[in-house]
């Protein structure tokens, strides 16, 4: 059976689980009522202290390492798509520009009706760039000529019968 959270719990659009303050390891009060008597049966009221704090400082310690690394992997990866971005955007803007183009329809000095009041709208393959391989803009690709397996010859007359229902 899936486990729901209570409405207090449950992330709402746009906080993080830091925001939320969330529990590592998914433990409830009940386990961590159950962690903290067990530790000050076994370590005593003396040591608990102290290892309180330790543990806190290496959780710390593993937040910022963590965070660090986090860091320098985006900075490595804005790194390598950098210079990507531009042309890309350049791309992405030229195939809005075309889309929109296409939505907006005809100018509207190209609109008037000729005479009965229809109103043509260029087709989307005039209205975008050709693609044929004349153009340049796209390889044809290899030529691919399937090879056909031979089959062997005809059977011996007499060796095949075809299927022949039965009589209903």
């Amino acid at each position: 059976m899936p486990r729901t959270l209570p409405a207090a719990l449950v992330i709402q659009p746009g906080l993080s689980d830091r925001t939320l303050g969330a529990v590592p390891l998914n433990l409830s009060f009940t386990h961590l009522a159950v962690v903290g008597i067990v530790a000050l049966v076994v370590l005593g009221p003396e040591r608990l202290p102290g290892v309180a704090r330790t543990a806190g400082k290496l959780w710390r310690e593993w937040q910022r390492v963590r965070g660090d690394l986090e860091g320098e992997v985006r900075e490595v990866m804005s790194e390598f798509t950098e210079p990507f971005r531009e042309p890309f955007q350049d791309l992405n803007d030229t195939v809005r520009g075309a889309v929109d183009e296409i939505r907006s329809g005809p100018a509207p000095e190209a609109a008037a009706p000729p005479g009965n009041g229809a109103v043509t709208v260029a087709p989307l393959a005039a209205a975008l760039p050709a693609l044929a391989p004349s153009t340049g803009l796209v390889s044809p690709g290899p030529d691919l000529r399937p090879e056909l397996p031979s089959l062997g010859p005809p059977p011996e007359p007499g060796t095949f019968v075809p299927f022949e229902p039965p009589p209903a």
